[in-house]
C-alpha cells in the first residue's frame, strides 16, 4: 500500500472526470486498490461532484469551451508534476495554485457558475460538473496528421487535426529539465524565434503525452515545443525540441 502523501494523489481529479489519456484511467483504477491515500481523495472528489450535480441541471459545454477548460486542467496538473513531490502540500502553494487558476478562468467567461466549479474540482480544490460532448458534426472535414521533427534520440511526435481541434501526441520523449516544463507555440510566419505562445504546458509520463493545441490554426505554419520555466514564457527561451510543420 502506498504511503500517505502519495505523489499520484494529484491524478484523482482527472480520474473522477475521466480526463486521463488512453489506458491511464484503468492503470489508476488498479492503483486505487493499493493506495488508501488516493482512494480517499477520489472518494472526496466524487462526493463533492455528486452533491453539486444533484442540485443543478447538467449542462453541455460547447466543444471549444470544453477543450479550453480541459487544457487548463491538464496544464495545472503538469505544473504540479514538474514542480516535484510535495509542491502542493503547503498552504502558500495551494493559494498560489488557486490564484493562477482563477486568473485563467476569467478568460472563459461567460460560463455558468457550476461550470466554473467543475474546473476547481479538476484542479483538486473542490467542485464538479459534467463536461459532455457538444454533439456537433464534423461535416466534410478530413482528419490530417503531420509528423514532427524531434530533437531527442528515439522520440516521435505528431500533430493530428480533427473536426474537434488539434492534438499533439509524443512518445519516447525525455522529461523536461528539472524546474522546467514543455510549452506549445504557434509559428505563423516561418520564424521560430517569434512564435505565438499558448497556455498548453505539459510534461511526459513514461515518455508519452497527448496535448490539446489551443487557438486557431488558420495561417499557422508550424506547431513548436520548447522547454520553459514552470509558469511558461511569453517568448521562447530555448530552441524548439519539437517542430511540426503543418504542410
Amino acid at each position: 500500500m502506498s504511503a500517505p502523501g502519495c505523489p499520484r494523489t494529484d491524478d484523482a481529479a482527472s480520474y473522477v472526470l475521466r480526463a486521463m489519456p488512453d489506458g491511464e484511467w484503468e492503470l489508476y483504477q488498479d492503483h486505487l486498490a493499493r493506495c488508501a491515500s488516493c482512494a480517499a481523495k477520489v472518494a472526496e472528489l466524487g462526493f463533492v461532484s455528486d452533491a453539486l450535480l444533484s442540485g443543478v441541471p447538467q449542462l453541455s459545454a460547447p466543444p471549444e469551451i470544453r477543450d479550453r477548460v480541459m487544457a487548463i486542467v491538464r496544464a495545472e496538473s503538469e505544473l504540479l508534476l514538474a514542480a516535484g513531490h510535495g509542491a502542493d502540500r503547503t498552504e502558500p502553494a495551494r493559494r498560489s495554485l488557486r490564484s493562477r487558476l482563477r486568473s485563467r478562468l476569467r478568460s472563459l467567461r461567460p460560463l455558468p457558475a457550476v461550470a466554473l466549479a467543475s474546473v476547481a474540482l479538476a484542479a483538486g480544490i473542490g467542485g464538479g460538473v459534467l463536461l459532455s460532448g457538444g454533439g456537433g458534426g464534423g461535416g466534410g472535414f478530413t482528419p490530417r496528421s503531420f509528423d514532427a521533427q524531434v530533437n531527442a534520440p528515439g522520440a516521435r511526435a505528431q500533430v493530428r487535426l480533427t473536426s474537434d481541434g488539434a492534438k499533439l501526441q509524443v512518445s519516447g520523449m525525455p522529461p523536461p529539465p528539472e524546474g522546467r516544463i514543455y510549452q506549445v507555440w504557434l509559428d505563423h510566419g516561418g520564424d521560430a524565434r517569434r512564435p505565438a505562445p499558448t497556455d498548453a504546458l505539459f510534461s511526459v509520463r513514461d515518455g508519452r503525452a497527448s496535448v490539446d493545441v489551443p487557438g486557431d490554426l488558420d495561417g499557422v505554419d508550424a506547431v513548436l515545443v520548447t522547454d520553459e520555466p514552470l509558469s511558461g514564457s511569453s517568448q521562447p527561451t530555448r530552441p524548439p525540441v519539437i517542430t511540426a510543420p503543418l504542410a
